[in-house]
């Protein structure tokens, strides 16, 4: 088996992110526990291929056991609304980036928590039980020298490690948060813009957002799941896309990087906005010269795009 160089280019990185669940070259489904490989073929061309294909490469930058997503990527098409107040959208264009808020600044204080505090007790009995025998069960080789209590110990000191990492970990993670919907949301209105008459949505698509922030491999973006956390619990590496049943209403697709240097409670993160803003629409209760403003604005800053009433002041009929 070839040495791994560990040479990463950005169109590798991107190769194996855009096709995370299959071989490149014969299109098998990868399942938990298969090795992938990253690497380059006879022509230099990026690969990202399975066990049956690695005979293809000419190099091997890297292989690692594959690992599912912790989330689901929407459709290329699926529509995706973002609702803020006219100051934010101003921000957006004059500074040509989606904002991205670190997640301990978020009102909801569930923001990467892994359960609720009083099942905590069964949460460090297993992985004080998984680090324990981690320890004990050394690869072939390998023999563990550590007296029972010692075991313990590094144990321990292993689980207060994962704990204080994850309260770390919200400091580093930073998010820009859309709702999925193929249609306007009257609650979503309410929720993030207070039905303020100066206030409008942005709608794109996944396809549309990926591309905006430059396909970048170091940006997931992707549903929430909304799980019950009474009886559940996040996993570790899955708890910034994981929340609470009682907020399935947001229907929330977020865009997610880490960040370790940043100290600011957000970061804007450069944005194409001729693919990402697709159509704005203007707040249900925005007097009629509203419209035109945003069309001003949008000439302003050179973004061609179509502004739309919304949806939800059309008359009815009885």
């Amino acid at each position: 088996m070839q040495q791994m160089t560990n040479r990463l280019t950005t169109e590798l990185r991107r190769l194996s992110f855009e096709n995370h669940d299959h071989c490149v070259s014969c299109g098998h489904p990868f399942r938990e526990g298969d090795t992938s490989h990253l690497g380059y073929g006879y022509d230099d061309s990026p690969l990202y291929v399975c066990d049956g294909c690695i005979n293809k490469l000419k190099e091997t930058a890297i292989r690692h056991y594959f690992s599912p997503r912790p989330y689901d990527v929407p459709e290329p098409s699926s529509k995706l609304w973002r609702y803020m107040d006219f100051t934010k959208y101003v921000s957006l264009l004059s500074s040509r980036g989606l904002y991205f808020t670190r997640t301990d600044c978020f009102e909801d204080t569930f923001e990467g928590a892994k359960g609720f505090k009083k099942n905590k007790a069964k949460w460090d009995s297993y992985y004080f039980e998984f680090f324990r025998s981690a320890i004990k069960n050394l690869p072939e080789g390998y023999k563990c020298e550590l007296s029972d209590s010692e075991v313990d110990e590094q144990a321990q000191k292993l689980l207060s490690d994962l704990e204080a990492g994850g309260k770390a970990h919200k400091k580093r993670t930073f998010v820009s948060c859309w709702h999925e919907s193929e249609h306007e949301s009257e609650a979503m209105w309410r929720l993030y813009s207070n039905f303020l008459a100066n206030a409008v949505a942005v709608r794109t698509s996944y396809q549309s957002l990926y591309v905006s922030l430059g396909r970048d491999p170091s940006i997931n973006i992707g549903r929430i799941k909304y799980i019950d956390l009474k009886k559940n619990y996040a996993g570790v590496n899955d708890a910034f896309w994981r929340k609470r049943e009682s907020f399935e209403h947001e229907r929330e697709v977020r865009a997610l990087l880490l960040d370790f240097e940043c100290q600011d409670l957000g970061k804007i993160v450069p944005c194409a906005l001729e693919f990402l803003i697709e159509e704005v629409f203007v707040s249900p209760k925005a007097p009629p010269w509203f419209a035109r403003l945003v069309n001003d604005v949008n000439e302003k800053y050179g973004v061609a795009v179509k502004v739309s009433p919304s949806e939800l002041v059309e008359d009815p009929f009885f």
